[in-house]
C-alpha cells in the first residue's frame, strides 16, 4: 500500500522591495567646540598654577627698600598696614635702630618666631626682627663690626596667608584640570559613539 503524497510545499517566499530605513538611535555627535573648551580648561590649569605660585612667592619676597649697616641714618617709607621685618645678610651679625620720624620715637624690635629665610639676586636673607612701622615713615640706622652689608625692609611674613596661598595655588589648577579631563573624556566618547551631525 503505497502513501499519499503530501500537500504541496508552499511558494517560496517573495521579498518585497525594501522599505525606509527607521531613524538612527544613536545620539547626534557633540560640538567640536566641546573639544576647544576642555583643552582650554587644560590650559587654563596650567596658566592658573604658574601665575598663583608667582604671586605666592612674590609676596613672601616683596622688599620696601634697602638700606646699607654703615651705621648712618637713612629714611624708609614702608606701609603701615602691617608688621615689617628686618632681613640680614645669611651669616652676618647686625645692630640696627627704627625710629618713627613723623612720631620722634624709637621701634621696638622684636624677635622673630620662627626661622624666615628668602634668596634673591642679592643673596640669601634670613629675617632678624620685627617691627610695627608706626606712621611708616621711618628712620632706619644699622651697623656691622666688619663690612658694611645692606638690610632689607619688607613685610612680615603671613604664615596664614602663605599657606592660604599655597592651598589655592594646589586646588585651582587641579579643579580646572579635572574639569577639563571630564570634558574631554565625555566629548570623546560621545564624538565616537555618536551619528554624525546633520
Amino acid at each position: 500500500m503505497t502513501t499519499p503524497p503530501g500537500p504541496p510545499p508552499p511558494p517560496p517566499y517573495a521579498a518585497g522591495p525594501a522599505g525606509p530605513a527607521g531613524p538612527d538611535p544613536r545620539r547626534p555627535r557633540p560640538s567640536g567646540w566641546w573639544f576647544v573648551l576642555g583643552g582650554a580648561l587644560l590650559v587654563g590649569a596650567v596658566a592658573a598654577g604658574a601665575a598663583l605660585l608667582l604671586w605666592t612667592l612674590s609676596s613672601f619676597m616683596e622688599t620696601d627698600a634697602t638700606v646699607p649697616a654703615d651705621g648712618v641714618a637713612h629714611p624708609v617709607s614702608v606701609p603701615a598696614d602691617g608688621d615689617r621685618v628686618l632681613w640680614f645678610p645669611a651669616g652676618t651679625r647686625l645692630t640696627c635702630r627704627v625710629v618713627d620720624s613723623e612720631a620722634g620715637q624709637e621701634v621696638t624690635l622684636r624677635a622673630v618666631s620662627g626661622s624666615f629665610e628668602k634668596s634673591d639676586g642679592d643673596g640669601d636673607w634670613f629675617a632678624a626682627r620685627r617691627f610695627d612701622p608706626g606712621s611708616g615713615e621711618l628712620d632706619v640706622t644699622c651697623t656691622s663690626p666688619a663690612a658694611s652689608p645692606d638690610v632689607q625692609v619688607g613685610p612680615a611674613p603671613d604664615i596664614g596667608g602663605f599657606l592660604g596661598s599655597i592651598a589655592l595655588t594646589v586646588a585651582v589648577p587641579l579643579l580646572l584640570g579635572l574639569a577639563g579631563l571630564v570634558v574631554l573624556l565625555v566629548t570623546a566618547v560621545r564624538w565616537a559613539t555618536g551619528r554624525p551631525r546633520d
